[in-house]
C-alpha cells in the first residue's frame, strides 16, 4: 500500500512541475477528440505521458486506463489498476479559468470499491488530496474530515450544470436544490469540488446528468469515503460501478446521510 501512495504522490507531483511550465498557447496547440468525444489539448497527453512513464518505473506489471487512450498494458498487465484523469478540466486551462486538475486511483480490481489509494491535485497551487484505503484522507499532510452540515439550507452544494443541450429539463429537475441551499458553485473540475466536500469546503458535489465516467470521479470517491463522507448513485445508493470497461453514472458525495436525505427530497423527479 506504501508504495502505491508513494507513486501517486510523486507521480502528481511531476504533473503539477510539468504543467505548470506550460503556457497557454501549448496547451491549446493541439486539440483533438479523444474516445469518449470530448476535447483533448496538448495539455492532456503531456500527463498521460507522465503517468504512462511513472508507472513503468513504480511497478512491472500494471494496466492504466486513461481518458486520452486505450487500456494500456505494462508487463503482464494489472493488477494493479491505475485509473487516471490526467487533466480534469482541459477547457479551463485552455480558456485561462483558473481550475483544474490531475488524479490517479489505484485499484486492485475493476470496481470503484477496488480503489485502495488515490490522489487529486490543484493544478493551479499544488494542493495534494491523497487517500489509502481504511487509512484516511488529507490534505497537503493533514488529515481532514466532511463538515457537520446536515441541513440543505444551511449547506454549500457544488452542482455540475454543463448539461450543452443534452438533458432538456435538467436544471429544473435540479431547481428546488439550487433555490434551497445556502451556497451553490460549479468550477468546471469536478474531481477538485468532490475533494472539497472531503476537507469540508463544501458539504456536497451533486451531479445527476450521468456523464460523469468512472475515471472522472475513482480517486475523488476514496478521499470523501476515507474523509466520513459519503458517494452514492441517484438512488441514495452507495455508489460502486465498473472502472474497466469504463462506466457512466451520477454522483452525490455528501457530507452525512441526513443531509443527502434532504437533497434527494429535494430533486424533482
Amino acid at each position: 500500500m506504501e508504495k502505491y501512495l508513494d507513486y501517486v504522490k510523486e507521480t502528481l507531483i511531476e504533473c503539477f512541475r510539468k504543467i505548470r511550465e506550460t503556457t497557454y498557447d501549448e496547451i491549446r496547440k493541439t486539440v483533438s477528440l479523444n474516445r469518449f468525444g470530448d476535447q483533448t489539448f496538448e495539455i492532456d497527453l503531456v500527463a498521460e505521458k507522465l503517468v504512462f512513464e511513472s508507472t513503468k518505473k513504480h511497478f512491472k506489471d500494471a494496466t492504466i486506463v486513461s481518458e486520452e487512450s486505450e487500456v494500456i498494458r505494462i508487463g503482464k498487465g494489472g493488477p494493479p489498476f491505475i485509473i487516471v484523469d490526467p487533466i480534469d478540466g482541459s477547457i479551463n486551462a485552455a480558456r485561462g479559468y483558473p481550475c483544474y486538475s490531475s488524479s490517479i486511483a489505484v485499484a486492485e480490481g475493476e470496481n470503484l470499491n477496488d480503489v485502495v489509494c488515490s490522489g487529486v491535485i490543484n493544478l493551479l497551487d499544488g494542493s495534494i488530496y491523497l487517500a489509502e484505503k481504511n487509512r484516511g484522507a488529507f490534505l497537503n499532510g493533514k488529515e481532514i474530515r466532511v463538515s457537520n452540515v446536515e441541513k440543505l439550507e444551511e449547506a454549500l452544494i457544488a452542482v455540475d450544470l454543463n448539461v450543452r443541450g443534452k438533458i432538456p429539463g435538467y436544471v429544473k429537475r435540479i431547481s428546488g436544490l439550487v433555490e434551497k441551499a445556502k451556497h451553490v458553485r460549479f468550477l468546471g473540475t469536478d474531481a477538485l469540488e468532490i475533494c472539497m466536500v472531503a476537507s469540508g469546503a463544501a458539504d456536497a458535489f451533486v451531479d445527476l446528468r450521468g456523464f460523469l465516467r468512472s475515471l472522472d470521479f475513482a480517486a475523488a470517491s476514496l478521499i470523501v469515503r476515507e474523509a466520513g463522507g459519503l458517494v452514492l448513485n441517484e438512488k441514495g445508493e452507495d455508489l460502486n460501478v465498473k472502472l474497466i470497461p469504463v462506466s457512466r453514472s451520477p454522483i452525490i458525495a455528501v457530507a452525512s446521510r441526513k443531509l443527502a436525505e434532504e437533497i434527494f427530497s429535494n430533486i424533482n423527479l
